[in-house]
C-alpha cells in the first residue's frame, strides 16, 4: 500500500506510483484518464492516442511529467485550450473526442501536493570577460513551444504585414526564424483564413527573391 506521506520529485512520479504503471506508461494512461468516459469507444475506433490528431494532446500531456507547481499545472492547461480553440475538426467540435482540461486539473491536482519542490538555483554573479573586437549577434530568444504561442505570434505578424510591416522586421520583434515560421504554417495553416493567406505570402516572397536572383541586378523585379 502507497505511504500517504511519500514525497515524489516529479508529477509523473507521482502519478505512477498512485495508478502502478511504469514511467514509459505516463503519458498513455494519463490520456485515458483524462479523456472522457463517453467518448472512450470512438477513441479507441480511431485509434486511440497512436492516432495523430491526438498529438498535441499527448505532446502537453508529456509536459506534465516533470511538473512540480500549480503553475506548471496552470501553464500545461492553457496550452490545451489553446491548441483545442485552434483544432475546429469534427473529431473535436461535434463529437467533443479530445482530453478534458477539467479532468486533467482534477486528476493531477492532488498529486501535486506529493511532488516535493526544487529548489531554486543560487544567483551567481556575473564573471566578467574581456571585451572582444569582434560583434557577436544578438542572442535570440528562446521560441515558444506550444502551438497556441506560436499562433499568437503568428497572428501579430500577419497583422502587422496587412499595414505594411517588412516581414523581416516582424520576425526579430518576435524572436523567430523564417524556418520556424514556415515550420509552423505548414502544419496549422487551414485553421484560420489568417494562416492561410500568410502561408501564400511567403510563398509569394520566395518566388519573388528567385526571380531577382535569377535575373540579376539590372532586371524590373529588384527592388530600389
Amino acid at each position: 500500500m502507497p505511504d500517504p506521506n511519500e514525497e515524489f520529485c516529479s508529477l509523473s512520479d507521482a502519478f505512477c506510483s498512485r495508478y502502478r504503471c511504469q514511467p514509459d506508461d505516463f503519458v498513455r494512461k494519463a490520456f485515458w484518464k483524462t479523456l472522457p468516459a463517453k467518448v472512450w469507444i470512438p477513441a479507441m475506433l480511431i485509434g486511440g492516442p497512436a492516432n495523430e490528431r491526438f498529438h498535441q494532446d499527448l505532446e502537453i500531456l508529456a509536459s506534465l511529467a516533470e511538473a512540480q507547481s500549480p503553475e506548471d499545472l496552470n501553464h500545461a492547461i492553457d496550452d490545451l485550450l489553446g491548441v483545442q480553440d485552434m483544432d475546429r475538426s469534427r473529431l473535436r467540435r461535434w463529437f467533443g473526442i479530445r482530453v478534458s482540461a477539467m479532468q486533467i486539473r482534477e486528476l493531477m491536482s492532488p498529486l501535486l501536493a506529493k511532488v516535493r519542490r526544487s529548489p531554486a538555483p543560487a544567483i551567481q554573479a556575473p564573471v566578467s570577460r574581456p571585451q572582444s573586437t569582434q560583434t557577436s549577434p544578438a542572442p535570440v530568444k528562446g521560441s515558444a513551444e506550444s502551438a497556441t504561442q506560436r499562433l499568437r505570434q503568428a497572428m501579430r505578424i500577419h497583422a502587422a504585414i496587412i499595414v505594411g510591416t517588412p516581414l523581416p522586421q516582424m520576425l526579430a520583434s518576435e524572436y523567430l526564424t523564417l524556418r520556424q515560421l514556415q515550420e509552423f504554417l505548414s502544419e496549422y495553416s487551414n485553421l484560420r483564413p489568417e494562416m492561410t493567406f500568410l502561408r501564400t505570402y511567403l510563398r509569394e516572397q520566395e518566388e519573388l527573391t528567385r526571380l531577382r536572383e535569377q535575373a540579376g541586378p539590372n532586371n524590373r523585379f529588384k527592388a530600389p
